[in-house]
């Protein structure tokens, strides 16, 4: 399983210097939704890392879609707040790590 990353430029480059191949820029909406369609059809793919703020832009039934993909299981990074990954895990085990 591979982690793929779908952004903006800059982010792009700090996520090829950590490692992750896949890493692909998107600098519109239309770009964006695109590529993630690309990462979700991809079989080698595990994990889908997204911005916070580009997953806002998102249409909304997407959202929900990749909100309920388990392959790739998309994950959202960035300053915004999110419940999103806490509910993920308090899924995954049963318990609320933040309590």
């Amino acid at each position: 399983m591979e982690i793929a990353f779908v952004g903006g430029s800059e982010s792009v480059l700090g996520f090829n210097l950590a490692g992750v191949k896949k890493s692909y820029a998107a600098n519109t909406e239309d770009e964006l939704v695109s590529k993630i369609g690309d990462v979700m059809a991809d079989s080698n793919v595990g994990i889908l890392v997204l911005k916070q703020s580009d997953y806002n832009k998102l249409p909304k039934r997407l959202q929900e879609q990749l909100s309920e993909s388990i392959k790739p299981t998309m994950i959202t990074i960035g300053t915004e707040q999110s419940t999103e990954m806490r509910e993920k895990i308090k899924r995954a085990i049963g318990v609320d790590l933040w309590k």
